[in-house]
């Protein structure tokens, strides 16, 4: 998990929405272990949410390198370390992320939406529900999606399954943590329903809705006990959407950021749909700036998420050593 270092990037502005921290403002993956005995945790989702900003491939507007990239990666452990899809050019038509492994666990994280891509506003807003397609072998078709995410997933298909296959040729136990924020969380959905194994887990970070009751009832019906969790910051716009056409979200474990940023597990009551969210979506994905930003929109901010559950896993890493102590 990381440390954010400027506290400045907490704050409703629009570039803490659409982009990462500057360099030096946020260290990725700093904090307690990936805890590699399984099943849901706070740690785990805190490495997640780093890797689902980091995805990005961006220090503030700046895009990275392949070069510098690898390098962060390489410093947090990860011995194997590749690109999915154009991660470092503008204006790429594909999804777009990264695998990162080493012999306890790997990563697999989806990139959200970026704003300066007409290419994923086009994605986001193609909301047609269509039959999901089952891809490779073993993959899965249940209910309908959304249109938009399947075809970026499909995309990248080949290389996913080719990073994952190779992977477990070696390591067939070992957790596979996908992951991704907004547009990204809604394709690493996709991905880990269509994977099938029984050695993953699904930490989602302002994801939208991506499919029907019947896509949801099997998704996790085929996850069995392993661990699926959707964290919400407070009114996140992008996790109330898309609200007609059937969509709904997943029967699975909830990380709720309140509004006191207390992080409550399955809490009883959230933040429902309101009439004026789906225009401020819309805001969000045409990069239509709003300055400060309202609160259903700061609060899909991807370093909101990296720095609340960090705090929290923190938390309980320090419980735990006290206990123990």
């Amino acid at each position: 998990m990381g440390k954010l270092r400027n506290l400045a990037c907490l704050k409703p502005e629009p570039e803490n929405l659409y982009y990462p921290p500057e360099r030096g403002d946020y260290i990725y993956f700093e904090g307690p272990a990936f805890d590699v005995t399984g099943g849901l945790q706070y740690a785990n989702a805190a490495w997640a949410a780093d890797a689902a900003m980091f995805a990005y491939a961006r220090y503030g507007s700046d895009r990275s390198n392949q070069a510098e990239f690898s390098k962060v990666l390489r410093d947090a452990g990860f011995s194997t370390t590749a690109v999915i899809g154009a991660g470092f050019v503008d204006n790429a038509p594909t999804a777009r992320g990264f695998f990162a492994a080493n012999d306890s666990f790997a990563i697999l994280a989806f990139r959200g939406t970026e704003k300066d891509n007409p290419h994923d506003v086009d994605a986001d807003l193609d909301i047609i529900p269509w039959a999901e397609k089952p891809l490779g072998d073993g993959g899965r078709s249940a209910g309908l999606v959304h249109q938009g995410f399947q075809d970026y997933l499909i995309s990248v298909w080949p290389v996913v399954a080719q990073l994952v296959h190779d992977y477990r040729a070696n390591h067939p136990n070992q957790e596979i943590c996908i992951t991704g924020h907004s547009l990204g969380a809604a394709i690493a959905t996709l991905a880990f329903h269509q994977l099938q194994d029984g050695h993953m887990s699904l930490y989602t970070f302002g994801c939208p809705r991506v499919g029907n009751q019947s896509f949801c009832n099997d998704l996790m019906a085929a996850a069995r006990n392993q661990a699926v969790c959707r964290i919400v910051d407070d009114e996140d716009v992008v996790t109330h959407i898309p609200d007609s056409l059937g969509y709904v979200h997943p029967n699975c474990t909830v990380f709720w950021i309140d509004a006191q940023t207390e992080v409550v597990q399955n809490p009883v009551n959230m933040p429902g749909d309101r009439d004026d969210l789906e225009d401020l979506a819309l805001c969000f994905l045409k990069g239509e700036v709003i300055d400060p930003l309202p609160g259903p929109l700061a609060d899909h901010s991807p370093v909101r998420y990296c720095h609340w559950i960090s705090e929290r896993a923190q938390q309980k890493a320090s419980a735990s050593a006290d206990a123990s102590g």
